[in-house]
C-alpha cells in the first residue's frame, strides 16, 4: 500500500498530519508545476532505488500530465547521478508501472 496506509497503522493522527504537510502544504506550493514536482519525485526515486515508491510516482506523473517519453527521459538522465543499475531498474519499474495502466508499447530494438 501507500507509505500513507502504513503510516496510519502506526500512528493514525501523525498519519494525517503528514498527510496535510504534503499535501496541504508542500505539494500546493505553485513554484513548479505538479508535473515537475513528480518528474523530480521519479527522479529521486530512481537514483534511490525506491522501487514501490518511484512506481506510485510513476502513476501520479502520468495522472498530472507527464509523458512516457517524459518519465523515460528523466529515469535515463538518472545514469549520471545513481549508474547503469539503478537507471536499469528504473526503466523496469516504469515499464511495469505503465503495462498496469495499459500504456506499454514495445518499441522495436
Amino acid at each position: 500500500g501507500t507509505g500513507f496506509e502504513t503510516w496510519k497503522k502506526f500512528d493514525k493522527d501523525l498519519a494525517r498530519e503528514l498527510s496535510m504537510f504534503f499535501a496541504g502544504k508542500l505539494y500546493s506550493r505553485e513554484v513548479i508545476s505538479q508535473k515537475q514536482r513528480e518528474l523530480c519525485a521519479v527522479a529521486a526515486l530512481t537514483v534511490l532505488n525506491r522501487e514501490e515508491e518511484l512506481r506510485l510516482h510513476i502513476h501520479a506523473a502520468r495522472n498530472v500530465g507527464a509523458t512516457r517519453e517524459e518519465i523515460a527521459e528523466v529515469i535515463f538522465q538518472m545514469l549520471v547521478y545513481g549508474g547503469a543499475p539503478v537507471m536499469v531498474e528504473g526503466l523496469k519499474v516504469a515499464k511495469r508501472a505503465l503495462q498496469e495502466r495499459g500504456e506499454w508499447v514495445e518499441k522495436e530494438a
